[in-house]
């Protein structure tokens, strides 16, 4: 692939109002984990859960997460403003959202309107391309936006995800499969709900450099790939779908060369055992050569966020240098999809 590079990221997430909060309660291992009594599982005990706490609590939920959204994306882009009068010919923003399959809100609508918004104000044609993949939608996002610098080199790629696990119908839709992490006899593990948004700008690492663009990362592979029998139907699983995006992303370096992996496991038994057969299958050296961080131990499932949030945390830690380079990040969705990606440091 051609060299395109992260040049700007952001999130919010239960952890931090911004991404150097959220990076910096991972790296630490800051949780905000909290009894959510909300809801309440099938034997009337509350569950576990990360919310983004003290950001537009007088909201309804669908509006709170679009006004979330934008402040987020607001805040990334003050860098491009003074661009946008000359430099940029075009702005396209691919934004991950929930797997159409999966039952609860969504939030492309609601988000879409306070981003369009917050894109308006640079004053360039901009469109936003929704994709519907789930945890895995911000990889796709990345390989969509590669493609589309590689026609127009001097365009600006925003690539981000928006997502809630909080929603009744979303929470009902894990809870029939005993699926949640909750005080109930036998339920110490499971998914831990949770809400984020992350965004970061994506462009071709030539024209970020005429720009004077901090250049955070360079996106040096991407794999893609299906799951057969995806955990949402309830079959049995060889778990080749995220084996498959990992190879194809690694296929950019040797993979004695990952120091770090970052992922999206969630508590789930079903997920450990996905990611432990994708370990044992891509890398020859044993896994007291990497370092496995699970970031969701500190801000939950957060879904169609998940990449996002990864690529900025990775960012992060290499201009902070407590991870090294190359990094791979990999997220699995219940709905099939699967995604991977190898970020460099620069420099």
């Amino acid at each position: 692939m051609n060299d395109y590079v992260i040049t700007a990221a952001n999130s919010i997430t239960a952890v931090g109002h911004d991404g150097a909060t959220t990076s910096a309660s991972v790296r630490a291992g800051i949780s905000r984990l909290r009894i959510y009594d909300r809801y309440l599982d099938r034997h009337d005990r509350p569950i576990t859960a990360a919310r983004i706490t003290k950001m537009h609590d007088d909201r309804e939920d669908d509006d709170r997460l679009g006004v979330i959204a934008a402040n987020c994306l607001d805040a990334m882009l003050p860098s491009y403003r003074k661009l946008a009068l000359g430099r940029l010919s075009q702005i396209r923003l691919f934004l991950g959202v929930s797997a159409t399959d999966r039952p609860g809100p969504r939030y492309e609508e609601s988000c879409g309107r306070y981003l369009s918004r917050v894109l308006a104000s640079l004053g360039l044609p901009a469109e936003v391309e929704i994709v519907p993949q789930g945890n895995a939608s911000v990889i796709q996002a990345l390989a969509g936006a590669c493609r589309f610098l590689e026609k127009d080199p001097e365009a600006l790629c925003i690539v981000g995800g928006v997502d809630c696990l909080l929603g009744t119908r979303t929470l009902d839709w894990f809870e029939q499969h005993a699926r949640l992490k909750s005080r109930s006899y036998g339920r110490h593990h499971g998914v831990i709900p949770g809400e984020a948004v992350s965004f970061m700008t994506v462009e071709n690492r030539s024209t970020a450099a005429e720009r004077n663009s901090p250049l955070l990362g360079r996106i040096a592979g991407l794999g893609q790939a299906r799951e057969a029998n995806p955990r949402a139907f309830g079959e049995d699983s060889v778990n080749s779908g995220l084996t498959d995006a990992c190879r194809t992303a690694l296929n950019c370096t040797r993979s004695d060369k990952i120091g770090n992996l970052l992922g999206d496991l969630n508590g789930e038994a079903s997920r450990a055992k996905e990611w432990a057969m994708a370990e044992m299958r891509c890398f020859d050296t044993p896994e007291v050569d990497r370092t496995l961080w699970k970031p969701a131990r500190s801000y939950g499932d957060i879904g169609a966020a998940s990449g996002a949030v990864l690529a900025d945390v990775v960012t992060r830690g290499f201009s902070r240098q407590w991870l090294t380079s190359p990094t791979l990040i990999f997220c699995s969705d219940d709905h099939g999809a699967c995604g991977a990606a190898v970020l460099e440091k620069i420099g």
